[in-house]
């Protein structure tokens, strides 16, 4: 009694335990079972893959439905195709199509990924933590100087009406405009007074170690330390000048 090879769909002797069509071994069965049943079970019936079907399939076909195979193969079922997916012939240099339905580790995108474009993403982190850091310590600087105070040993009659730069230059100035200039890597100032004079000012160390101003300039014209004592002369006042009250509700008469 011959029964078909399930591999190359070849007509075997049902004694024999190797195809003579494909070289795979072929499962044994006794006579009960080759009388009742052929070799597809019901799972495989389940799976699409009746007799008629498998018989013209190719081997490479034969562990998936025909179903799945017309999408991989536009010439599934024909001669060619059954040349070209048998074993003797079957150049694995020459697939270069995608199989569907092989499985790996990851996405694979970090394999396209080249060295250039990681480390140029690592160069761009690199900048925007280092504009990020010299936009924090601008403004660190800035803010540590406005609420600065400066001691000018006052006579302790005399009472001076703002205790930091902030304070004093807010209620003198009408414009105040305070910033941290990379280029001399000093906090600087602008303002205009009630009268339409500007005030331009860097800030530094003076001789004793307080913050003070070492550069002024008024309406354009530089001031140096060789001229006058800037602090005593020129930001003392500042500093006594009356609080203003900014807002109405500071009379108590509501907003």
């Amino acid at each position: 009694m011959n029964i078909t090879c399930r591999f190359c769909g070849a007509s075997v002797d049902s004694s024999a335990k190797i195809c003579p069509g494909c070289g795979k071994v072929i499962p044994a069965y006794n006579g009960a079972e080759l009388g009742k049943r052929n070799q597809f079970s019901t799972d495989r019936e389940r799976d699409g893959l009746t007799a008629s079907r498998l018989v013209t399939q190719t081997p490479y076909a034969a562990t998936r439905s025909g179903r799945q195979m017309e999408k991989l193969d536009e010439n599934y079922g024909t001669p060619k195709a059954r040349k070209e997916h048998h074993p003797d012939n079957y150049d694995p240099r020459k697939d270069t199509k995608t199989n569907p339905y092989s499985t790996g580790t990851g996405s694979g995108k970090q394999a396209n990924r080249s060295v250039f474009s990681n480390g140029l993403a690592n160069v761009i982190k690199f900048i925007i933590i280092i504009i990020v850091g010299m936009f924090l310590y601008a403004v660190g600087k800035v803010f540590i100087v406005s609420h600065t105070n400066y001691d000018f040993n006052l006579n302790e009659n005399i009472q001076l009406e703002s205790s930091s730069y902030g304070e004093a230059f807010d209620s003198y100035f009408e414009e105040c405009h305070w910033w941290f200039d990379f280029s001399v890597n000093k906090v600087t100032f602008r303002g205009i007074d009630k009268d339409g004079v500007e005030y331009k000012m860097v800030f530094g160390r003076a001789p004793d170690g307080q913050t003070a101003v070492k550069e002024l300039k008024i309406d354009g014209k530089k001031i140096t330390i060789e001229d006058t004592d800037i602090m005593s002369t020129y930001i003392l006042g500042m500093f006594m000048t009356p609080k203003e009250i900014k807002h109405a509700s500071a009379l108590g008469k509501g907003l």
